[in-house]
């Protein structure tokens, strides 16, 4: 874990991580909760997200990053700054769960062109089905998903629904064990 990375865990144990009983968007109950949007929008943190975010994808050959609106809209923002921060361009984007019902009726929003290859970023991943979403309308606009990046693995089966989904990368910064769980 790099210091950067230590430095956004312990933003994401003091401010995201609570027990109780909770329903994930899986459907699933958890005794515990990870709000990831707590540490995306905070000052101090957002930053840590998009530098380690910048740090994780820098090597790729990529054309952009985004994932699935609500959850991905922060961590997108905060990794395409800390690309400029650093020099580089960067495209973002985000999904829609559905398509908008006026102006241009996208699914996709932002500058995604057809064959870029792309990085897609969540927050917190337990199945993997908010992601594949993003997946899915990624690959009808053209392109391909060299790697699915998340900030925390609930490990509750995202690894093995990216490889069936033919996905060849999927990383996850922080998993469950990391809180002891």
């Amino acid at each position: 874990m790099t210091a950067l990375e230590k430095q956004l865990f312990q933003f994401l144990q003091d401010r995201s991580f609570q027990r109780g009983t909770f329903r994930l968007a899986s459907g699933a109950i958890s005794d515990y909760y990870i709000d990831g949007k707590m540490v995306e929008a905070f000052s101090a943190s957002a930053y840590l997200i998009g530098e380690v975010l910048y740090e994780r994808t820098k090597d790729l050959p990529i054309d952009a990053l985004g994932g699935l609106e609500i959850g991905a809209i922060p961590l997108t923002t905060a990794a395409v700054i800390s690309y400029h921060l650093h020099g580089r361009t960067m495209e973002g984007f985000w999904v829609r769960d559905k398509a908008k019902e006026h102006g241009t009726r996208k699914t996709v929003e932002g500058n995604l062109r057809p064959g870029s290859r792309v990085v897609i970023l969540d927050d917190v991943i337990t199945t993997g089905g908010s992601a594949g979403k993003a997946i899915q309308e990624v690959k009808k606009q053209g392109c391909e998903v060299v790697l699915v990046l998340a900030l925390v693995d609930r490990l509750q089966g995202a690894a093995q629904f990216f490889h069936d989904q033919g996905i060849a990368s999927y990383q996850a910064i922080f998993t469950l064990r990391d809180f002891g769980v």
